[in-house]
């Protein structure tokens, strides 16, 4: 197996990253780690192509970052803060690796959102398309569509459309529901509703969503690619036929929003 690696630029990670190359002896290297190891590098869209499988070394970010390039399955390793979507703590890397090379583990596979703006292709989402007001301050009246039919019309500072991956992330901190992530469905969140009734959804991931606005907004695409949104434009949400790919040594959804989401009681 062919293997890449991926840090976040952080030395935590770097000394980590430099730990899991000496274990597979030979690995394709992303740019940063390469220049910290004093060898060549890849970009990543290079190891998402050559690699099969990659090691992501880096929080929650960083595997967002590495999805956008690649459909080959991760195996993360947190050096970030929360880290909710890594696999394994710093500490226990090369434990978890050596499960890995000895084929311990198994292969989830999760939707992503593909989004259309004019029928033009953005990156497809892990986690969450997010339509913010492009004016600080200044309410964005926006139309949800699903299949053609309307199904909520609100005045907010914008909208959420996540996946069940993405709903223990910027969905869940306005309000949106946490979903196994195995479903294959949608939530449709709006932030700061004008109408506190404006509950959020949860729909079929089959399901096709337009949305219309009517003051310029912007779209965010996990955070990371940012697109401008007018009131002439049409944007289409709908489940892509990529999946992202975790490699996974355990089952521990539910401990990791007990641990990691803070829901067990306070001492």
């Amino acid at each position: 197996m062919k293997w890449g690696i991926v840090c976040k630029p952080s030395d935590d990670s770097y000394k980590i990253g430099k730990s899991i190359y000496e274990m597979l002896h030979e690995a394709l290297l992303e740019k940063k780690i390469a220049s910290y190891l004093g060898k060549n590098g890849l970009s990543i869209e290079e190891i998402g192509r050559e690699a099969d499988g990659i090691i992501v070394v880096g929080g929650d970010g960083t595997i967002l970052m590495t999805f956008q390039h690649t459909t080959k399955p991760v195996f993360s390793i947190n050096t970030g803060r929360i880290g909710f979507l890594t696999e394994v703590e710093a500490e226990e890397a090369e434990e978890a690796m050596e499960k890995i090379l000895q084929g311990e583990y198994k292969i989830e596979e999760r939707i992503k959102i593909k989004s259309l703006l004019n029928d033009w292709r953005l990156p497809d989402a892990v986690n969450e398309i997010a339509i913010h007001t492009a004016h600080l301050g200044k309410i964005l009246p926006f139309r949800v569509y699903i299949n053609g039919e309307i199904v909520q019309e609100i005045d907010g500072d914008g909208l959420i459309v996540a996946t069940p991956t993405g709903s223990t992330s910027h969905a869940l901190s306005v309000g949106g529901p946490i979903v196994e992530p195995l479903l294959n469905v949608f939530i449709i969140a709006p932030m700061a509703p004008f109408r506190h009734l404006a509950s959020p959804l949860v729909i079929s991931a089959e399901n096709r969503v337009r949305i219309e606005i009517e003051k310029e907004a912007q779209i965010a695409i996990d955070g990371l690619h940012i697109e401008d949104f007018t009131p002439d434009d049409k944007l289409e949400v709908m489940m892509s036929e990529k999946r992202a790919r975790f490699m996974k040594l355990k089952n521990d959804f539910y401990e990791k929003i007990y641990k990691k989401l803070r829901f067990g009681k306070y001492k």
